[in-house]
């Protein structure tokens, strides 16, 4: 045999020669079969020398076959570099993009590790293809080690690596030469923490699936640091720092798409690459594949892949490029979640709005509020659900519609039609019974009931929408009802106006002319108070005036004689403002409305503005007075107080009537 063959071929030669496989010498030589396939593959290419007799004794060499053998081991130790890894990390993307902040973060953590301290560990977390490998492998290759290793943990195969495993294939790696690990996991723990005592390597973990695989490896002092990443939290382990991974901000993933389609010479406008960004959420994967798939179709243009993304239904089948797909990804996750959460994940898709709180989701699932928060737990844990600082729950569009991908697949349309008219009434009912607890008068400090509105408003807002469509009049007219004074406290919201216009047109399919009325009254403060729009506020008060006059409601000509009046001041009418706020007053008096002290202000701004201002003083006494002891008057009176002030001259009686105690 020549003198320069390789020990790992030589090995690979006189093994077939002997008609072994690897497990039989394996179990001939008492070295593993993962160390001899290293050895064989050079990936191990300096046998010590009990390793080599070992193999020699298991393959029953003697004379020069074993001489040859053993002289190919010590020329193998010879030739050796001190930092092969037997366990080397992947390749480095070319096109790694972004993430310094983050970069810099594993630095700091990782920083000043010394054999004094504890040994830094860092687990990324976040959701299927957002990176999480990619930046591990980023911070382990600048990290100043003597050696790197990296270890698959097979988290979403259907057998994950065991602890044991995990263990043995770092202390081969480290010690290719080790004659056998131990299979008692406490024992391997014990070895591979002395074997790593006091050097400085970086492990990656990529890919975990419990804590279980995690703790045996993490050392108890440094300089070694580990790096772990996983789609789980892994919240059980205990002295680590945690960073979760999101998708890329759109400025870092429009430059990715770019680097992938410049290699190829491939130019596209910014607003294109912007657009399919957002259609993949910035999430790298998606982004990657999307890219590929440009490359790999000459004849595409960007406006064709951005054609094939916008269609929702296709959306994850166009996000595949040979073996990558952003729908397999997803799959992996959701198959490890238990029946109850898979449910809750699919159901989710459901959700109008862009997040959801915990009973609108138990709702959906038809579980009780203790199953649904473990249920949502494990979506979090997982990453397949996100929980925002306001505790609110949300996930991004690509796993929306992988969601009502596997709800169409996994439940019938009846139950889906079931859930969405379970999820539109209780919504429409939790907003009847929070609106009405809110009566006219200054707002108080936000409660419970202001702040379940606010937030659930992204998904009643639809409900309405639906309730409206499908006919249920009643009950849209009994939820916009019931939101009138709550609107007060809220007219910054810019839906207001869709509330008041399903309502009006709900009473007017009714034929109910007073309901009406009162609605085209609530649509034209919108007009008035939310969008500063007179005119359009004006036309929605002469007709709420034309039907309360056709069914005779006095108190509801008043109010429409109110906004009447009010959209003019508006446009400096102030004259006819001036009859429709008399007439207003005229009508609460006899009525005994609880909008007198609105009306009389408004008479008052319309006196002030024609002269003499201060004519409107005995208007303003005989309002405040009509304002009950409790102060419950509509918000209309303040906001009339303001104008008045801010019109009257200093130094007027007018002027110190409405700086003076109220």
């Amino acid at each position: 045999m020549a003198e320069d063959v390789p020990f790992g071929v030589l090995l690979r030669r006189l093994r077939l020669a002997a008609g072994l496989t690897l497990e039989q010498l394996a179990q001939s030589s008492g070295v593993t079969d993962r160390a001899i396939s290293d050895l064989e593959r050079g990936v191990s290419r300096n046998p010590r020398l009990r390793t080599a007799e070992a193999v020699a004794d298991g393959l029953k060499l003697d004379g020069r076959e074993r001489a040859a053998l053993l002289a190919a081991a010590r020329r193998g130790r010879q030739s050796s570099t001190p930092v092969v890894s037997g366990l080397p990390l992947p390749r480095r993307v070319a096109d790694f993009t972004g993430r310094h902040s983050e970069l810099a973060q594993v630095r700091a953590w990782t920083a000043g590790a010394g054999e004094s301290s504890p040994a830094p560990v860092v687990v990324i977390s976040g959701a299927p293809g957002v990176g999480k490998t990619s930046l591990a492998v980023q911070a382990a290759q600048v990290w100043p080690a003597d050696e790197q290793l990296f270890v698959d943990l097979r988290g979403l195969d259907a057998r994950p690596l065991a602890p044991a495993t995990v263990l043995g294939r770092l202390i081969r790696a480290v010690s290719a030469d080790q004659p056998a690990v131990p299979r008692d996991v406490d024992e391997a723990t014990a070895l591979w923490h002395t074997l790593i005592r006091g050097r400085r390597f970086v492990v990656v973990l990529d890919n975990a699936m419990t804590e279980s695989q995690i703790r045996p490896v993490l050392p108890p002092h440094g300089p070694t640091v580990v790096l772990v990443t996983s789609r789980r939290a892994l919240s059980g382990l205990e002295g680590v720092r945690r960073m979760r991974l999101d998708a890329l901000p759109s400025d870092d993933a429009v430059r990715l798409l770019s680097a992938i389609l410049d290699d190829a010479g491939t130019r596209s406008s910014p607003e294109s690459l912007r657009r399919i960004a957002e259609l993949c959420v910035n999430v790298p994967l998606a982004l990657r594949i999307a890219g590929n798939r440009l490359l790999s179709r000459p004849g595409w243009t960007p406006d064709d892949l951005i054609t094939r993304l916008t269609e929702e239904e296709q959306r994850l089948d166009a996000l595949a490029a040979g073996d990558l797909e952003v729908k397999a990804a997803f799959t992996l996750s959701y198959q490890q979640l238990s029946p109850i959460a898979q449910r809750v994940f699919r159901r989710l898709a459901l959700v109008p709005g862009t997040s959801t709180g915990v009973e609108l989701a138990g709702v959906l699932a038809e579980e009780t509020i203790p199953a649904t928060e473990q249920a949502l737990d494990e979506l979090v844990e997982l990453s397949l659900l996100q929980q925002r600082p306001d505790g609110r729950l949300e996930f991004h569009d690509l796993l929306r519609l992988y969601a009502g991908l596997e709800l169409d697949r996994e439940e019938d349309s009846a139950a889906r039609v079931a859930a969405i008219r379970r999820r539109d009434a209780w919504l429409l009912d939790k907003v009847v019974d929070a609106g009405r607890l809110f009566p006219p008068g200054p707002a108080g400090p936000p409660g419970q009931a202001f702040d379940w509105l606010k937030r659930e408003a992204e998904n009643w807002l639809p409900a309405l929408r639906r309730a409206a469509r499908e006919g249920d009049d009643q009950r849209v007219l009994d939820a916009a009802e019931s939101l009138h004074w709550y609107s007060d406290r809220w007219p910054s919201w810019p839906h207001w106006v869709t509330v008041f216009t399903l309502s009006s047109r709900a009473a007017e399919r009714l034929g109910d002319e007073r309901l009406r009325a009162v609605h085209l009254g609530y649509l034209a403060w919108v007009h008035i108070v939310c969008l500063n729009q007179p005119d359009k506020a004006l036309d929605h008060a002469r007709n709420a005036l034309d039907c309360a006059e056709r069914c005779g409601d006095q108190r509801q000509i008043g109010w429409a004689d109110f906004y009447a009046g009010w959209a003019l001041t508006r446009r400096d009418r102030w004259p006819e403002a001036l009859g429709y706020a008399r007439r207003a007053v005229t009508r609460f008096r006899t009525t005994g409305d609880p909008g007198l002290p609105s009306a009389l202000l408004l008479q008052a701004l319309a006196v002030q503005a024609i002269g003499p201002p201060d004519d409107a003083i005995p208007l303003i006494d005989e309002a405040l007075a009509a304002v009950p002891s409790s102060g419950a008057a509509p918000p209309a009176v303040g906001e009339l107080l303001a104008a008045l002030k801010a019109r009257a001259p200093e130094s007027s009686p007018l002027h110190n009537r409405l700086t003076g105690p109220t």
